[in-house]
């Protein structure tokens, strides 16, 4: 028998999705080669989970949702349907009533985000309430979390900005008729946000009952809950590098270094364009960082590298390209965080102080370090 219930309320209309021409529901829409639910219950491990998915009825004949998400995650799936909208998640949530009022714990995932690192409910405390994910993040579109230095969350909030601590949409209760008696208090009391029906307000019910309610910040968080954001993740994230080649360029001073950079990703199995400069002859690094920033742009290419002496006008002829995140790369941690925090699709290198045996590491760096989101996403997203 398994120890835990997990809901998975993916009941929306994703109107936004519809109004952007996507013409599956959002959780079977693809990304690369797996369904967004599949993206995300990756982050989340199942392996003593009894999975419980609310959907809708037109979903199911127009789309045959439950047939899929069988083929996906097994028979023993349970499908719970709704025909109706009803007025928000944590109402949706109380259609599964069934299912959950027992004494296992359950978990609530609406699962439009990809995190990490992976998420195991055997990590909460045996003596915890409630528990909540959260996110570093600073935009009133999520709720948030105020907790002290110990993890015991005082306070939550919808759609208010009351502390630095986002919630990721998974909620833990220590059992299942524990949700459904304060979801039946916030419905009988019409506690509602924005004429919505939330889920995370109703811990501070429980943090009036005296109940412990804990919270964990994660480290990578990928919101999917837009075609934006949808879009920024595959583009970005999942196909950051895929099969496409990378451009390189430089002017007559990284001529020698380029040679190096193409024989060292060649060596990788990573196909290379270069677009120059072909001699060691003075010429202008902006006339060929140009080409390369185009080649992204038109997504011929992946990603870019182009060197001048100090990197700095490379650096600037790329960054004043609508499109591109470029970012001046030198050693281990600035090629770590032009990734890891700044998504960078080129970057650009100082050709006089960078020799093979550090551009090999950086090399290594670019290709196996990925884009931790959450509040960088919100941050690139005020400059794109």
């Amino acid at each position: 028998m398994k120890k835990y219930n997990l809901l998975l309320p993916i009941a929306g209309k994703a109107q936004r999705f519809i109004d952007a021409g996507y013409r599956m529901p959002k959780p079977l829409i693809l990304a690369k080669d797996k369904h967004v639910i599949n993206w995300a219950l990756e982050s989340v491990n199942l392996s003593e989970c009894n999975l419980i998915f609310i959907v809708r009825v037109d979903h199911i004949y127009n789309f045959s949702i439950d047939k899929i998400l069988k083929q996906k995650f097994g028979e023993d799936i349970t499908i719970v349907t709704v025909d109706k909208v009803t007025r928000g998640a944590l109402e949706t949530c109380t259609l599964a009533k069934e299912h959950i009022s027992n004494d296992l714990p359950l978990i609530i995932y609406t699962p439009d985000v990809h995190f990490g690192p992976q998420f195991n409910p055997n990590s909460v405390s045996k003596d915890t309430d409630g528990f909540l994910l959260t996110f570093t993040a600073n935009s009133p579109d999520h709720s948030y979390s105020d907790y002290n230095e110990d993890g015991i969350v005082t306070n939550v909030v919808e759609k208010e900005v009351i502390s630095k601590e986002a919630n990721v949409g998974l909620y833990y209760f220590r059992t299942g008729k524990m949700f459904l008696q304060y979801a039946k208090e916030m419905i009988d009391n019409n506690m509602l946000v924005r004429n919505e029906f939330y889920i995370a307000p109703m811990y501070n019910l429980m943090i009036r009952d005296g109940l412990k309610i804990t919270a964990h910040n994660t480290e990578k968080m990928h919101v999917l809950g837009t075609p934006a954001q949808f879009e920024f993740f595959v583009d970005k994230v999942i196909n950051r590098f895929g099969s496409k080649p990378i451009a390189l360029a430089s002017d007559h001073s990284g001529f020698d270094i380029k040679a190096i950079t193409i024989k060292i990703l060649q060596e990788k199995g990573i196909p290379t364009i270069d677009v120059g400069t072909f001699t060691s002859k003075a010429c202008d690094y902006g006339d060929y960082v140009s080409q390369v920033t185009a080649l992204i742009n038109k997504n011929d290419c992946s990603h870019g590298i182009s060197f001048c002496r100090s990197g700095q006008g490379a650096n600037i002829a790329a960054n004043k390209v609508k499109g591109i995140i470029s970012g001046l790369t030198f050693d281990e941690y600035t090629a770590e965080y032009a990734v890891k925090h700044n998504c960078c699709n080129h970057f650009a290198v100082p050709s006089k102080y960078v020799n093979k045996r550090m551009l090999t590491k950086m090399i290594e760096i670019w290709l196996n370090t990925s884009f931790d989101g959450g509040r960088h996403f919100t941050r690139l997203n005020k400059l794109l």
